[in-house]
């Protein structure tokens, strides 16, 4: 890797004079393109053996952990893409990264590498137009659609003339978020018939999909990846193609990915759209006949349906599906009517897809209403080794859900054997114990923990920052206060917030752990710092929005929730300040949290907490303080407002855990002293 990184002579500082030297990045560089050459290396000759089945080999994994400023993207880029294995494949977390990728750092690779790269982005189906279902749609003279739809239905008729894609991201702000009516015109597969369709060869997914087969590098999120390697059995599961080298950026929370994408699921969204998809072709057909029987089976299925949400309770969150109860008794007997109410028009769907055959519409149909029957059965099944839940997320959305309490069988199927080579890369892999916990969660060999390394960023963080936890703080003690904490700590880390946003002049980031803390500090915090702007996550602007409103406008508090923790890029004067509110803890209600922790306590009294808890914890905690250096001349303080980060010896609060904890955190000098800290936020 000297010809493209080595100091001063290598073509990174050819094709950008001024560059600096990052150690981390070039052994980064070399770790990748020895595991690509590596991985072809053993399929080259497991190839020349006759490539027989049985003697398949595995994929070399390649776990680094990049600290911020390394450089990760060219680090990995560059290596993978000299190897000479096509394609490369890359997956990552946030679009915010793949449109940085494609449209930054892709550019720059190849002026390094000196030649030209064709790079492509892949979505998920749903987030292309299709154009027959459009064209159905908009020559429907009895069209409804609903007032929060009205806006996208306008720009719909202007963009679909334009758009070369067919990705609602060009429809801009109109393309956000769940509408009905992009449901009714989406590519999704639930309704695709391939090349049945009369629209297949002009197609947006049959374009992409010719641009990703001829492409050098494909960029996707998690989601699709790994949906993509569970589907592609199926008819119209596969968007991707074969690549002999995957790269998971971002891929410290690929457990939950997994655990995520290997689910058996079913929602009422899912359910809505299939009475929806049903009802239309009932009266597309209606003339011949064909539909009115099954108009007529929809209702009683629907009402049945309904049934079962009587049952879903109220509050949000996720609840153990199968728990005692009589609540749970009765939701499991209306699921069974619901079945029964629904196999009569099951059968007349089948029959009318085997009375027209050339017609996909009903064999569709059929096979969708199928997978719903198949999927809740699953899910109430609960087969050992499974957890079902449920959840509302407002109060129209239920999802039924079953995931798999160890990921590490998915892992070896779906992303060690599908590749060559692959590459795991974050700011946070390590907890503090190394890549040990990494290895456990993801079922990685000793040796490949023993390979897995860090290289260090290039940041200064002894200079550039402080870690500050307030003295005197009490106990938060969770489940007091409604589930914000204790009154005395509430009034404690307000003040302290207070203090230390009129220290910084806002310019600041503050994260917490729950809604229902944020709700509880914001008017406070309001009231108290008049002369400071407050912005809030999930107030009706984007992430893109909120971010660039927050930039722009001087003295501006951010206060922001989960996914706020870890990709949000504030580099410069507009971030000087990180306010941690706790320790950011799973829930410890989480089912399928409980179930891998009562697993580990089997193994061995307390690895439940120590070996789970704590890690995912800690790997939380670094992405959040991440939020605060991301370029060598920033500088600022991030508080933690938990004093379970000091040892028993610092503070009486202070736990065992907290010298695990800190060992992974960017080296910050660790200080208690009000009078530091406010000196040091205001010379900023």
């Amino acid at each position: 890797m000297d010809r493209y990184f080595a100091p001063e002579v290598g073509r990174i500082f050819a094709c950008f004079p001024g560059a600096e030297d990052r150690p981390g990045q070039r052994r980064m560089a070399e770790l990748v393109f020895n595991a690509v050459a590596d991985g072809g290396a053993r399929f080259d000759q497991w190839r020349n053996r006759g490539a027989e089945p049985e003697s398949k080999p595995e994929a070399v994994i390649q776990a680094v952990e990049a600290g911020t400023g390394t450089g990760k993207s060219l680090g990995y880029l560059i290596p993978a893409l000299s190897a000479g294995r096509h394609p490369i494949l890359v997956a990552t977390r946030t679009k915010q990264l793949q449109r940085q990728l494609l449209e930054e750092d892709v550019p720059r690779a190849a002026g390094i590498l000196g030649r030209p790269i064709k790079a492509v982005l892949a979505k998920g189906r749903a987030n292309y137009l299709c154009r027959t279902a459009w064209e159905a749609v908009a020559s429907d003279p009895h069209l409804e659609f609903s007032r929060s739809d009205q806006q996208l239905w306008l720009a719909l008729q202007r963009w679909t003339l334009e758009t070369q894609d067919g990705d609602r991201e060009g429809l801009g702000r109109f393309g956000e978020g769940e509408s009905p009516l992009w449901d009714k015109v989406n590519a999704r597969a639930e309704r695709c018939t391939g090349r049945q369709c009369p629209r297949f060869e002009d197609c947006y997914l049959t374009k992409l999909r010719a641009e990703v087969a001829e492409a050098d590098l494909i960029i996707v999120n998690h989601a699709l990846l790994l949906a993509d390697r569970v589907l592609r059995e199926s008819a119209f599961g596969q968007v991707l193609p074969d690549a002999p080298v995957l790269i998971l950026d971002e891929a410290h929370d690929l457990e939950e990915q997994l655990t995520e994408s290997c689910a058996e699921s079913w929602s009422s969204r899912a359910m809505n759209m299939l009475f929806t998809d049903l009802r239309d072709a009932a009266g597309q057909t209606s003339g011949s006949g064909q539909g009115a029987a099954i108009a007529g089976l929809l209702e009683p299925w629907e009402q049945a349906w309904s049934e079962i949400m009587t049952w879903v309770p109220v509050e949000g969150g996720v609840l153990p599906l199968l728990a005692p109860g009589p609540e749970m008794k009765a939701l499991a007997d209306a699921v069974g009517a619901w079945v029964e109410a629904g196999h009569p028009l099951w059968v007349e769907a089948r029959r009318l897809a085997a009375a027209d055959p050339e017609n996909p519409i009903w064999m569709r149909l059929a096979e969708r209403v199928g997978t719903a029957f198949s999927r809740m059965e699953q899910i109430f099944a609960q087969p050992d080794g499974w957890v079902s839940t449920l959840s509302r997320e407002g109060p129209n959305l239920v999802h039924f859900k079953s995931n798999p309490v160890d990921v590490r069988p998915f892992f070896h199927q779906h992303v060690r054997r599908g590749f060559e080579c692959v590459v795991m890369t974050s700011a946070t892999l390590r907890d503090g114990r190394g890549f040990n916990g990494l290895g456990l969660r993801l079922g990685l060999t000793k040796p490949e923990v023993e390979v897995a390394e860090h290289v260090e960023s290039p940041f200064d963080f002894e200079g550039q920052g402080l870690l500050f936890v307030p003295p005197g703080l009490p106990e938060r003690r969770p489940g007091a206060g409604g589930g914000v904490g204790d009154p005395a700590w509430v009034e404690a880390s307000l003040s302290a917030m207070e203090r230390m946003l009129r220290a910084s002049r806002g310019r600041a980031l503050l994260l917490f752990t729950s809604r229902k803390m944020l709700a509880a500090f914001r008017p406070r915090l309001e009231t108290a710092l008049p002369e400071i702007t407050f912005f809030v996550q999930g107030e009706g602007l984007s992430r893109t929005q909120l971010l660039d409103r927050f930039r722009a406008t001087p003295s501006a508090a951010l206060l922001g929730l989960a996914s706020f923790w870890q990709g949000v890029d504030l580099p410069g004067d507009a971030l000087s300040l990180v306010v941690v509110s706790a320790l950011p803890f799973a829930p410890p209600d989480d089912p399928v949290l409980q179930a891998r922790i009562r697993e580990a306590d089997a193994q061995r009294e307390g690895l439940g907490f120590i070996g789970i808890q704590v890690p995912q914890m800690t790997l939380k905690l670094k992405q959040g303080i991440g939020r605060l250096i991301r370029t060598r001349s920033d500088r600022g303080v991030v508080a933690v407002m938990d004093p379970r980060l000091m040892l028993p010896s610092e503070d009486r609060l202070g736990k065992r855990y907290a010298a695990q904890v800190r060992a992974a955190l960017p080296p910050f000098p660790l200080t208690r002293d009000w009078e530091r800290v406010e000196a040091f936020l205001g010379n900023l």
